[in-house]
């Protein structure tokens, strides 16, 4: 997904097919459901159903970069450009006032802006740039009331230096003076919030939702001034953008037919209420006061619009941040100056953050040696094309990701295996892992796959987890012995098809609601097809292993050009 390559994409197009041109191909995916149910060997037949279900989305998937659901060929004006640029260099400089380190500038790449590097190279592990504790949007801290100012000391890029430390005065005494104070709004605020959420009056979502509310709010309304950080939503959506964008802008009837069996299923329903929610501890917290302290009338869209934005920006700490579906995870962070940069969802490409309680400030860390002007991203482990388009409105033509729900229960599993497969990420029943489409079998599920293969007999699976090679470049594994590979590659087979199966659910519906409509105006069609791709190109390559693994002598041939590097470690799909 990221990082972007190199060009403009000015070549990008959408596929405004109908839906009722693939009505013949329905027809088709239902018969052929029908005659492999009547084959005598159902598992010898998986890829019948996917090979058509696949050719729906064909033609509909056009192979570029991120793209407006809305205007997928637009590009932006030269003055629009400009401004909104210049809007991202004003940002960054009001923060680098305000603490942060200046390890990161901001590049237009060409695609889009984001930050790159600054200065010097940096090698894995080294602190790139510092943000101070202040430009966090967290529930537990109160910025705005006096007894917060000492935590905004700043601290240098790459390590920090004396100039920076010097300065430490300084950039205090200017927070003291752009201070709300101890009865301001702002202070009254973020306290009630944090009590709140603290005492469990309210979830730490509706908390930074009320939060990410004022900050917007400030300048706007007496009582709530601006601060280092409100330049950085000025470069942001207006609050009246998810009326045509992202997932409350979708019919409600489309999302649910059409996101039935993906992994957006059911996401809109649970932000309608964890927005209401939100919004009704807005208007009745400190009986009226918090509204009355944002200004009054804070309304439905801007709470959504908040939203939208918390899951779209949220930085991800480490593996154990990715909470299930579209909850947010307790370890998702939000630190202004990355507001500014671009999501990955890969660890090797985006930076990963910590928190330096004796400097008090966030270290943002990189993840590799990266060279002067290589762009700094932010790691969103849930991006997809599901969350492109609820949260940004956006749709991914290239590189698809699908978080996939793998029925494995099947499987035999010891109960003293659960714990090393919880080790490596693969004890969940169902098993929740986010696949990318690409030419070579995705690692994690493969070795997952071998894993759970393994768990009815702990012994061996110690032993495999255990020896020295196999796991230490994890999730890239080996391959197995031969029954162990066709018990892998059998038990993906039926996780898979029972998630295509799942995808056809509604297929009837959907030719008797949507069978006339253009996908242009059906966005979560996109997200359907890309998913559909996933899983069935999965199945192909799974079913491929299964043959070879019931051949002895291709079986060896494999394994042995896997061992000579010419099969990549994820395990021997094709």
């Amino acid at each position: 997904l990221l990082p972007p390559k190199g060009g403009a994409a000015a070549g990008a197009r959408s596929c405004d097919v109908p839906v009722h041109d693939t009505k013949s191909l329905f027809l088709l995916v239902s018969a052929a459901t029908k005659v492999v149910a009547d084959m005598q060997n159902l598992l010898q037949y998986p890829l019948l159903t996917a090979a058509f279900v696949a050719l729906c989305g064909v033609g509909l998937i056009a192979f570029s970069t991120i793209w407006p659901v809305s205007s997928p060929t637009s590009q932006p004006q030269g003055a629009v450009h400009e401004q909104l640029f210049r809007k991202h260099l004003v940002a960054l400089a009001d923060l680098r006032s305000a603490g942060t380190g200046a390890g990161v500038d901001v590049v237009d790449f060409g695609d889009g802006f984001g930050l790159g590097l600054a200065g010097r190279g940096v090698e894995a592990g080294d602190v790139v740039f510092t943000v101070p504790k202040a430009l966090a949007l967290d529930v537990n801290t109160t910025p705005s009331c006096p007894e917060e100012v000492g935590d905004r000391r700043p601290h240098g890029a790459i390590g920090g230096s004396a100039a920076v430390d010097a300065a430490a005065a300084v950039a205090d005494a200017a927070s003291a003076a752009e201070s709300d104070g101890e009865g301001s709004p702002a202070c009254r605020i973020e306290r009630l919030v944090a009590g709140a959420v603290a005492g469990g009056e309210a979830s730490r979502l509706t908390g930074l939702l009320t939060l990410l509310v004022m900050e917007r709010r400030r300048g706007l309304i007496s009582g709530l001034p601006r601060t280092r950080t409100s330049a950085v939503l000025e470069v942001l959506p207006e609050p009246h953008w998810q009326n045509e964008h992202g997932l409350f802008a979708i019919d409600s009837e489309e999302f649910r037919i059409l996101g039935a069996g993906t992994s957006m299923e059911g996401w809109r329903e649970a932000a309608i209420k964890k927005t209401a929610e939100a919004h009704r501890f807005v208007q009745l917290a400190a009986s009226g006061g918090l509204e009355r302290d944002l200004g009054g009338d804070v309304g439905l869209e801007e709470v959504r619009w908040a939203y939208l934005v918390l899951h779209a920006y949220g930085q991800w700490v480490d593996e154990e941040s990715l909470d299930d579906g579209v909850e947010l995870s307790t370890k998702v962070l939000f630190l202004w100056p990355l507001f500014l940069s671009r999501p990955t969802p890969e660890w090797q490409h985006g930076v990963s953050a910590r928190y330096n309680a004796e400097q008090g400030v966030y270290e943002v860390v990189a993840p590799r040696a990266m060279r002067p002007g290589e762009e700094v991203l932010f790691v969103d482990r849930r991006l997809s094309d599901a969350s492109a388009l609820c949260f940004r409105g956006l749709w991914l033509s290239g590189r698809h990701r699908a978080r996939l729900d793998l029925d494995v229960g099947t499987a035999a599993r010891d109960p003293q295996a659960q714990q090393i497969l919880q080790k490596f990420g693969c004890g969940a029943q169902p098993l929740r892992l986010y696949v990318s489409a690409k030419k070579v079998v995705d690692p994690h599920f493969m070795s997952c796959m071998r894993l759970v293969a393994l768990a009815g007999n702990v012994t061996k699976l110690q032993r495999v987890t255990e020896r020295g090679t196999w796991a230490q470049a994890w999730p890239e594994t080996g391959m197995l012995g031969k029954q162990a590979e066709a018990t892998a590659a059998e038990l993906a087979i039926g996780a898979l098809q029972q998630a295509l199966n799942r995808l056809s659910t509604t297929s009837a519906e959907i030719r008797q609601r949507f069978g006339s409509d253009a996908v242009a105006s059906r966005p979560t069609v996109r997200v359907r097809e890309a998913e559909t791709m996933v899983i069935v190109g999965l199945l192909k390559s799974m079913k491929e292993l299964q043959l070879l693994s019931g051949n002895e002598y291709l079986f060896d041939a494999l394994r042995d050009s896997q061992k000579k590097g010419k099969v990549g470690g994820g395990g021997g799909g094709g």
